[in-house]
């Protein structure tokens, strides 16, 4: 007992010369629009991606301003953007911060993805930490607040000695 395809089935033993055309046709007419929609996958991972990496700078930017001054922190985001256009904004400046005191980074990152689209977008990502020293250099540079240093408890500023 052989395999026979029934008529109208899989492949084209049972097809007219016309119905064979227009399966070319048809394939024709979907496989630009499977392409595109591979390569519109594509970018959207690729702008995922940096949405990911302007975050991860967000933290970094945060982490760096806890413990150095803004323009530490700007170089240092500027050499881990690498390369690529970012923009920076630290509140409060590094002579307003105390120890204790919350820093946030704001971080824009320019898409490279849509770029390719001749558009210009600006990624931003926003995250804040806890100051650990005075980035102003102020003369009691010392650890985060109530922490032991050197074998001295600290107390906070503002609690009582």
């Amino acid at each position: 007992m052989g395999l026979t395809t029934p008529p109208g089935g899989a492949g084209d033993a049972g097809a007219s010369p016309g119905q064979r055309g227009s399966q070319a046709i048809e394939f024709a007419l979907v496989t630009p629009a499977v392409a595109l929609l591979v390569l519109l996958l594509v970018q959207a991972a690729l702008l995922g991606a940096e949405i990911v990496a302007v975050q991860g700078l967000a933290r970094e930017a945060a982490r760096a301003a806890a413990v150095d001054d803004d323009e530490a922190v700007r170089a240092a985001v500027t050499e881990a953007g690498g390369g690529r256009a970012v923009e920076v904004e630290l509140e409060p400046p590094s002579g307003r911060r105390l120890p204790g005191d919350l820093v946030t980074a704001l971080v824009r990152l320019r898409s490279a993805a849509l770029a390719r689209f001749g558009v210009t977008v600006w990624l931003p990502a926003r995250a804040t930490m806890r100051t650990e020293t005075d980035p102003s250099g102020g003369a009691d540079g010392w650890a985060d607040p109530g922490v032991s240093v050197g074998g001295v408890i600290r107390p906070r500023r503002g609690d009582a000695p």
